[in-house]
């Protein structure tokens, strides 16, 4: 037999095999990949239908922890919060209107925030962003850009019955009161709980975002909600000592910063507000429209 019959032959006994893997590899590949299997819930949705429990325990006043548990059967795609809060268990935050306090971002910051005052009263409230993480936390760079808030946090998939950990970066809102400690009972919510001031949110989510540095957005922060003046800021000391000499809080290249950080979230609230109010001129419109031909329908 030629070379060219015993080709054919082989070539025969191959293709039927290759027809056969073609027809089971989409099969194999759709058992492998089920797009039903995941749901997508929002954090705190889910949070209230039990779908998920989450634990936030505070490091220090600059960092915490943040335990979610799936407690359903199935994976989920949670959408994390752009900005959230977390308080004291027994803290009550009725009638705040735009003040109150939190922590922003994601990162693993260490390090305490010094100097902010002790006592025996409850901790300071706490909040902070998840924006654009996914399902991973990250260190703390620059300014970056500043562009690009977006209305939404990331995304991050629990698998059933499991526990991933998130770590916040955060920023104190609560010039004064006690450092929250890990033994301290916290709990996570809304952001619009603890305060309502649009400044705050953009800042807690450029925070989350890793746009702005954690110690520059701690005097933006402590500018916004405690109203301290940059002089104020600029002579604060993060570690006062007669024998080693005062350790300023901020640096003048922070606080510049933090001066651009402010505009541009005032900015910001000013601009979703006029469009709120454009929306809502559109709408009065609409309305006078629609009555109006309606009454010229009825002549």
């Amino acid at each position: 037999m030629s070379f060219r019959k015993l080709g054919l032959v082989a070539l025969r006994g191959i293709a039927p095999a290759l027809l056969v893997i073609g027809c089971l590899s989409p099969v194999a590949s759709a058992e492998r990949i089920d797009p039903e299997a995941a749901r997508e819930v929002e954090f705190f949705e889910a949070m209230d239908a039990g779908d998920i429990e989450v634990k936030f325990i505070p490091r220090n006043a600059a960092a915490a922890n943040v335990m979610i548990k799936n407690m359903t059967d199935k994976p989920l795609h949670i959408q994390l919060p752009e900005a959230f809060a977390g308080v004291p268990v027994n803290a009550q935050f009725g009638g705040m209107g735009g003040m109150g306090g939190g922590m922003g971002g994601m990162g693993g910051m260490g390090g305490g925030m010094g100097g902010m005052g002790g006592g025996m009263g409850m901790g300071q409230a706490m909040g902070g962003g998840m924006g654009g993480m996914g399902g991973g936390m990250g260190g703390m760079g620059g300014m970056g850009g500043m562009g690009g808030m977006g209305g939404m946090g990331g995304m991050m998939r629990v698998a059933p019955e499991k526990v991933r950990k998130l770590a916040v970066t955060t920023v104190c809102l609560e010039h004064g009161k006690p450092d929250p400690t890990p033994k301290m009972a916290y709990k996570i919510v809304p952001l619009k709980v603890v305060t309502k001031d649009e400044r705050v949110a953009s800042l807690c989510s450029m925070l989350g975002k890793k746009q702005v540095a954690q110690n520059t957005a701690q005097a933006a922060a402590w500018h916004l909600t405690d109203k301290l003046s940059w002089q104020e800021l600029a002579a604060k000391n993060r570690i006062e000592s007669r024998y080693t000499g005062n350790v300023r809080f901020f640096n003048p290249i922070e606080l510049r910063q933090a001066m651009t950080v402010v505009n541009y979230v005032t900015t910001q609230a000013i601009d979703k507000s006029d469009q709120s109010d454009s929306a809502s001129d559109v709408e009065s419109n609409s309305d006078i429209d629609k009555n109006a031909f309606q009454i010229s329908a009825r002549r």
